[in-house]
């Protein structure tokens, strides 16, 4: 008897949204990704919110914002209890993006959707899989058996197979068919001719994305070296360089290919610093060097070599704050009146919130220094909107389906890039006297409340 399968695109379709997805089989309704940027608003909520209780199983394929950010907020608002899955590494490097954007939000405004307690709480809820560990899942749909593999593209990432009987439901989206410098490819592909792997082919349903299709991209090897150039440019011209990353998904290669590349050039190391400045920047790189079995053969081989530290990222320095930041840009061993210059990858990848934002305000007036996109950045986020700048400027002609050119680093004549910045401060005068009494009528009411309640029951 065949199965009933239903399709359902909450969020992530004709467009770069956050995924999110529901797919029904039979009876059984199993979430696919619960990713949302940080606004935080609109329809795209408002349906998840819809369905969150009649949601049966959860699966997250990657550990950032676009895959599992709106997962705390449904876990404890919208009452999405059910039980979820995600590989071990996705479980922990998710957390700690989850809690990146807490702090990141909390730090500009009065955030109240939910807070870190409800992200540990929701990420208590996750079931942490190996690849390729079959789950047969709880309760009336125990017929349903999920598996992950690897997806490439991030630490931990997944692609899924859903099964029922013979159905198989084949969930692969952002996944990557090359090696990189700290991942394996995806489990797509096997043997040195990258066919399909014969258990993933053949599903009676495939559902993927086409992120990169619209685009004729260089080589990988080409692509880095014109990234690691165009950071260097701005090396030698003494500016500083701001390469906006996320908190622990693709910001691991990032750091591990500059890191591999930073010693070479003693002027470089001598005049300038390398930062990951992340609020769980120190928890980042700590998790990732424990779990260097689910990165690349070469990096899991070096755990056979005595001297060798896996995942060390010894020319990195993690920093917390911009208070920590500016002290060791001021500690310059070289020198007791100038500030060093420095490379920063810093949280969060958009520049709509976070220290990406507070160093891209600080530094864009200044044409000597440099800011690296690695990625195009969330939809409508000043990211998105500067690289939507340069490839109007760059690749702006380019007949339809021509190869992307690598281009030396442009500067962009008259661009504006809007930017909302927040920031929380303390009240003081009249705001603060308004405030307390404010507070105190609050407080008189729900004590005035209460012990109405409370003689009600006596």
């Amino acid at each position: 008897m065949s199965n009933t399968l239903q399709f359902t695109a909450i969020s992530g379709v004709n467009n770069e949204d956050a995924v999110c997805y529901i797919l029904e089989i039979d009876e059984a309704k199993i979430l696919l990704d619960c990713g949302s940027y940080e606004d935080y608003s609109g329809e795209t909520l408002a349906q998840l919110q819809r369905v969150a209780r009649q949601v049966d199983a959860v699966l997250l394929s990657h550990p950032d914002a676009a895959h599992l950010g709106a997962y705390p907020l449904a876990f404890s608002r919208y009452g999405m209890t059910c039980p979820a899955y995600a590989t071990q590494a996705a479980h922990l490097m998710g957390r700690l993006c989850m809690q990146d954007v807490v702090r990141s939000l909390k730090a500009r405004e009065e955030f109240v959707l939910f807070d870190e307690r409800d992200v540990d709480a929701a990420f208590e809820n996750i079931t942490p899989l190996q690849y390729s560990q079959p789950k047969t899942l709880s309760g009336k749909h125990s017929d349903i058996v999920i598996t992950a593999y690897a997806a490439g593209h991030s630490i931990g990432g997944a692609i899924w197979t859903i099964s029922n009987g013979a159905e198989v439901v084949l969930y692969a989206i952002d996944f990557n068919q090359m090696n990189e410098k700290h991942l394996n490819r995806c489990s797509l592909m096997e043997g040195s001719t990258g066919t399909v792997a014969s258990r993933l082919m053949r599903p009676s349903l495939l559902i993927t994305d086409s992120y990169n299709a619209l685009y004729k991209l260089p080589t990988r090897a080409k692509r880095a070296e014109c990234f690691l150039d165009s950071i260097n440019s701005a090396v030698k011209r003494g500016g500083n360089v701001l390469v906006p990353v996320d908190s622990t998904a693709r910001v691991l290669e990032i750091a591990y290919v500059i890191n591999e590349w930073w010693p070479k050039d003693k002027r470089r190391r001598d005049s300038h610093a390398l930062f990951l400045l992340a609020r769980c920047g120190r928890k980042t790189k700590s998790f990732a060097q424990s779990l260097v079995g689910w990165m690349a053969d070469s990096i899991e081989s070096q755990l056979s070599d005595k001297d060798g530290k896996p995942f060390e990222l010894r020319h990195v320095t993690v920093v917390q704050s911009m208070d920590e930041l500016d002290r060791k840009m001021r500690s310059d061993p070289k020198s007791r009146t100038r500030a060093r210059k420095a490379v920063v990858l810093a949280t969060l990848e958009g520049m709509s919130l976070g220290y990406s934002q507070e160093l891209f305000v600080r530094w864009a007036s200044d044409k000597g220094n440099a800011i690296v996109l690695p990625q195009r950045g969330p939809p409508k986020s000043p990211t998105r909107d500067l690289f939507n700048k340069w490839w109007e400027h760059t690749q702006g002609n380019l007949p339809r389906n021509s190869p992307m050119k690598l281009v030396a680093p442009t500067l962009l004549p008259g661009a504006e890039v809007q930017v909302t910045i927040k920031r929380r401060v303390p009240l003081e005068g009249n705001e603060l006297d308004e405030w307390i009494a404010l507070d105190k009528r609050r407080k008189e009411q729900e004590a005035a409340r209460d012990a109405i309640l409370q003689r009600n029951r006596t």
